[in-house]
């Protein structure tokens, strides 16, 4: 939103593993390879009811019965379990899914000193422990890199990790952040399009036959991509007036995606964008609509807002409303964050400790500068980037209420991290945003379904995740309390299920991760 934000899209081109090698987190815990969850109330699906306690019988990671007193059953008692979880006043739930994170880099540190390499090899393991930690067993990078996802699934303590390939426009966004003659250096390229409209900005070596959106797309497809993006944004900040892409630019991309049964999530947070996506028929809008009146004519009000929302219906095109994005920005100032008892678990000691320094906050004092122009105390600076956030806040939120109104499809997606904000750290935002999400007047049920069962729909993985299933990944969670009828179940998880692997949620905390 601010200037700061100038710095979001360089660090997800950017890597951290000349510091650290992904191959030395590999887990080695040795868990069962047979697990017998006794006596559970399972959620799951469309109806979201709650069923009868059962038993659910896990083999080579996938589910593979369903049946009242299992554990007594002549068949059962052939088979070796090799571990029991009496889960009786439990509620057992498919693993959430968060479809949209950015998996690459730490918050908001750029320093690379030889120094901080303790910190960084900590938070590197933590990160995805984080995503568990909160209840994420499947996680979708919406601009990913096939080889940082392939090493991310090798870890045993993470979620699995999907990636979409990200489609872009020189000197439009993200690629301008990375410079005029890096981008079409970094790999990102190889996904870059061929504008017509900026034929003469192409270095000679660019071949354009190589980059139609025929081609790039089914590069993406066999390079592995779930998924792919585009972006429309002008700009903010510093930069702005970027190109966009044109209507008939991105309905190339859309039609060849559709044909590989590929979704196209469109970044774009203000009314010109959600246009954009009704004229172009992506299946995605990655973003709440912030800017109701950013490049339109001015007349533009409530009205056709709501008008927006029934043809986005009609469209089919659903919206991940990403409120806590804004939230998490404005709480970069907020001097009592550390002292909530969630971040313990998020966020290792050590690298908490660093944000705190001079070296950490230089995100926050950009933020600080754009509001408040000489030194106030850090109240006075927290309330006046509140008032500062109010407008977009209220926007989003009233959006985000006029599509749930108009049954637009909503899908959960948390944008971790949005830019360089420790506020936004892995698992902690996505489990924010549930809040937000109630705040906006979506209820607990769909909010529920919308973590499950229609992100693994978007995402066109339904068969094998978001219910609890026999056949489908055993990637599941155990709750003390229901979460149908009050939000804070999802803090009551006693053990996550990863890939048929039961672990203890306190065995995810950041809390541990400085013993091992």
């Amino acid at each position: 939103m601010f200037q700061a934000l100038l710095y979001s899209s360089t660090l997800r081109f950017s890597s951290l593993l000349s510091l650290i090698s992904l191959a030395t987190l590999h887990g080695t815990d040795a868990h069962a390879d047979t697990l017998l969850i006794k006596q559970v109330q399972i959620i799951s699906g469309d109806q979201t009811k709650v069923s009868a306690p059962t038993d659910v019988l896990i083999r080579d990671g996938k589910i593979d019965r369903i049946t009242k007193n299992l554990s007594k059953s002549a068949a059962v008692a052939a088979i070796k379990i090799d571990q029991e979880i009496d889960a009786r006043g439990q509620f057992l739930i498919p693993g959430l899914i968060d479809s949209h994170v950015h998996l690459d880099g730490i918050p908001g540190y750029r320093a690379g000193q030889e120094k901080d390499l303790v910190m960084l090899n900590q938070a590197q393991q933590q990160m995805p422990r984080s995503y568990a930690y909160f209840g994420f067993t499947t996680v979708l990078d919406l601009t990913g890199d096939p080889t940082f996802i392939a090493n991310w699934n090798k870890q045993a303590l993470a979620p699995t990790a999907h990636f979409c390939a990200p489609v872009t426009i020189p000197n439009g966004y993200p690629a301008v952040w990375i410079g005029k003659e890096l981008q079409f250096q970094v790999a990102g390229t190889k996904y870059m399009l061929f504008d017509p409209a900026q034929a003469q900005v192409y270095p000679a070596s660019f071949e354009p036959a190589q980059h139609t959106a025929e081609a790039v797309v089914t590069n993406a497809k066999n390079d592995g991509a779930q998924c792919i993006k585009v972006f429309y944004e002008t700009g903010f900040g510093a930069q702005k007036n970027l190109p966009v892409p044109s209507v008939e630019l991105i309905q190339k991309v859309v039609a060849q995606a559709k044909s590989l049964q590929m979704p196209v999530y469109l970044h774009g947070n203000s009314q010109a964008a959600y246009e954009f996506a009704l004229k172009t028929g992506v299946t995605t809008l990655v973003h709440g609509l912030w800017h109701e009146t950013k490049n339109v004519e001015q007349f533009a009000n409530q009205q056709r807002l709501a008008q927006i929302a029934d043809e986005l219906k009609r469209a089919g095109i659903s919206v991940q409303p990403t409120i806590q994005v804004l939230y998490g920005e404005q709480e970069m100032l907020n001097p009592d964050f550390f002292q909530q008892a969630a971040v313990s678990h998020a966020i290792p000691a050590r690298l908490a400790a660093w944000y705190q320094t001079e070296s950490g906050q230089w995100m926050r004092n950009l933020l600080a500068q754009e509001v408040v122009k000489e030194n106030q105390s850090p109240a006075v600076m927290y309330q006046a980037i509140k008032n500062s956030y109010a407008k977009p806040l209220a926007t989003v939120v009233n959006m985000t209420k006029k599509l749930n109104q108009r049954d637009v499809p909503l899908l959960f997606g948390s944008d971790t991290p949005s830019g360089p904000f420790y506020t936004q750290f892995p698992g902690l935002n996505g489990r924010w945003e549930m809040d937000r999400w109630l705040e906006a007047g979506i209820g607990l049920p769909q909010l529920f379904r919308a973590l499950t069962i229609q992100n693994a729909r978007a995402l066109g993985m339904q068969d094998s995740i978001g219910s609890v299933e026999i056949g489908k990944q055993a990637d599941l969670l155990l709750l003390k309390r229901n979460p149908l009828r009050e939000i804070s179940a999802y803090d009551t998880i006693s053990h996550v299920i990863l890939r048929g692997k039961a672990y203890s949620r306190d065995r995810l905390s950041a809390l541990n991760i400085a013993v091992e």
